[in-house]
Protein backbone atom coordinates (compact mmCIF):
# COMPACT_ATOMS: atom_id res chain seq x y z
CA UNK A 1 0.00 0.00 0.00
CA UNK A 2 1.34 3.42 -0.87
CA UNK A 3 1.33 6.60 1.21
CA UNK A 4 -0.40 8.54 -1.56
CA UNK A 5 -3.44 8.09 -3.73
CA UNK A 6 -2.40 6.39 -6.94
CA UNK A 7 -4.25 7.34 -10.16
CA UNK A 8 -6.30 4.12 -10.12
CA UNK A 9 -7.46 4.84 -6.56
CA UNK A 10 -8.29 8.44 -7.48
CA UNK A 11 -10.35 7.29 -10.45
CA UNK A 12 -12.22 4.77 -8.29
CA UNK A 13 -12.78 7.42 -5.61
CA UNK A 14 -14.18 9.81 -8.18
CA UNK A 15 -16.51 7.06 -9.36
CA UNK A 16 -17.58 6.35 -5.76
CA UNK A 17 -18.40 10.02 -5.15
CA UNK A 18 -20.41 10.31 -8.36
CA UNK A 19 -22.18 6.99 -7.68
CA UNK A 20 -23.00 8.00 -4.09
CA UNK A 21 -24.44 11.30 -5.31
CA UNK A 22 -26.53 9.63 -8.02
CA UNK A 23 -27.65 6.95 -5.56
CA UNK A 24 -28.93 9.49 -3.04
CA UNK A 25 -30.72 11.48 -5.74
CA UNK A 26 -32.31 8.25 -7.01
CA UNK A 27 -33.57 7.44 -3.52
CA UNK A 28 -34.89 10.98 -3.05
CA UNK A 29 -36.78 11.16 -6.36
CA UNK A 30 -37.99 7.55 -6.17
CA UNK A 31 -39.39 8.03 -2.67
CA UNK A 32 -41.01 11.34 -3.65
CA UNK A 33 -42.76 9.64 -6.57
CA UNK A 34 -44.11 6.93 -4.24
CA UNK A 35 -45.29 9.39 -1.62
CA UNK A 36 -49.04 9.61 -1.24
CA UNK A 37 -49.73 6.43 -3.17
CA UNK A 38 -51.76 3.69 -1.57
CA UNK A 39 -49.57 0.96 -0.11
CA UNK A 40 -46.36 2.93 0.42
CA UNK A 41 -44.11 -0.14 0.59
CA UNK A 42 -45.50 -1.51 -2.67
CA UNK A 43 -45.29 1.95 -4.25
CA UNK A 44 -41.68 2.46 -3.18
CA UNK A 45 -40.64 -1.02 -4.35
CA UNK A 46 -42.26 -0.28 -7.72
CA UNK A 47 -40.04 2.74 -8.32
CA UNK A 48 -37.29 2.06 -10.88
CA UNK A 49 -35.18 4.85 -9.39
CA UNK A 50 -35.07 3.02 -6.08
CA UNK A 51 -33.67 -0.05 -7.82
CA UNK A 52 -31.16 2.07 -9.74
CA UNK A 53 -30.03 3.50 -6.40
CA UNK A 54 -29.62 0.01 -4.95
CA UNK A 55 -27.63 -1.12 -8.00
CA UNK A 56 -25.40 1.94 -7.67
CA UNK A 57 -24.86 1.12 -4.00
CA UNK A 58 -23.73 -2.42 -4.87
CA UNK A 59 -21.33 -1.27 -7.60
CA UNK A 60 -20.04 1.58 -5.43
CA UNK A 61 -19.37 -0.84 -2.55
CA UNK A 62 -17.25 -3.02 -4.83
CA UNK A 63 -15.37 0.06 -6.09
CA UNK A 64 -14.81 1.20 -2.48
CA UNK A 65 -13.25 -2.18 -1.59
CA UNK A 66 -10.92 -1.77 -4.57
CA UNK A 67 -10.01 1.74 -3.37
CA UNK A 68 -9.14 0.35 0.04
CA UNK A 69 -6.82 -2.18 -1.60
CA UNK A 70 -4.92 0.60 -3.36
CA UNK A 71 -4.93 3.50 -0.89
CA UNK A 72 -4.56 4.17 2.81
CA UNK A 73 -7.93 4.66 4.48
CA UNK A 74 -6.54 7.76 6.20
CA UNK A 75 -6.50 9.44 2.80
CA UNK A 76 -9.30 7.66 0.94
CA UNK A 77 -12.02 8.17 3.54
CA UNK A 78 -11.64 11.95 3.83
CA UNK A 79 -11.78 12.24 0.04
CA UNK A 80 -14.90 10.04 0.00
CA UNK A 81 -16.58 12.53 2.32
CA UNK A 82 -16.82 14.88 -0.64
CA UNK A 83 -20.17 13.17 -1.19
CA UNK A 84 -21.39 15.07 1.90
CA UNK A 85 -20.93 18.20 -0.20
CA UNK A 86 -21.85 16.87 -3.66
CA UNK A 87 -25.22 15.40 -2.64
CA UNK A 88 -26.68 18.68 -1.32
CA UNK A 89 -25.20 20.65 -4.22
CA UNK A 90 -26.71 18.16 -6.69
CA UNK A 91 -30.04 18.52 -4.87
CA UNK A 92 -29.72 22.27 -5.23
CA UNK A 93 -28.88 22.15 -8.93
CA UNK A 94 -30.89 19.18 -10.18
CA UNK A 95 -33.85 19.09 -7.79
CA UNK A 96 -34.05 22.84 -7.20
CA UNK A 97 -33.81 22.39 -3.45
CA UNK A 98 -32.59 25.21 -1.24
CA UNK A 99 -29.47 25.45 0.86
CA UNK A 100 -29.07 27.79 3.80
CA UNK A 101 -25.96 29.88 4.22
CA UNK A 102 -24.82 27.49 6.96
CA UNK A 103 -25.23 24.51 4.63
CA UNK A 104 -23.19 26.25 1.93
CA UNK A 105 -20.51 27.07 4.49
CA UNK A 106 -20.50 23.46 5.72
CA UNK A 107 -20.14 22.09 2.19
CA UNK A 108 -17.32 24.58 1.58
CA UNK A 109 -15.54 23.45 4.76
CA UNK A 110 -15.77 19.83 3.63
CA UNK A 111 -14.30 20.77 0.26
CA UNK A 112 -11.43 22.70 1.88
CA UNK A 113 -10.78 19.80 4.27
CA UNK A 114 -10.56 17.34 1.42
CA UNK A 115 -8.16 19.66 -0.41
CA UNK A 116 -5.97 19.78 2.69
CA UNK A 117 -5.89 15.98 2.87
CA UNK A 118 -5.10 15.77 -0.86
CA UNK A 119 -2.27 18.31 -0.58
CA UNK A 120 -0.84 16.48 2.45
CA UNK A 121 -0.68 13.29 0.40
CA UNK A 122 0.85 14.88 -2.68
Amino acid sequence: MTATLVPAALALLAFCIVAETAQQLSFKVGSARAEGQAGFVRAILGQPLLWIGIALWVVESIAWVLVLQKAPISMAYPVMTLSYATVPVAGLVLLRERMTTRQVMGASLIFVGVLMVAVAGA
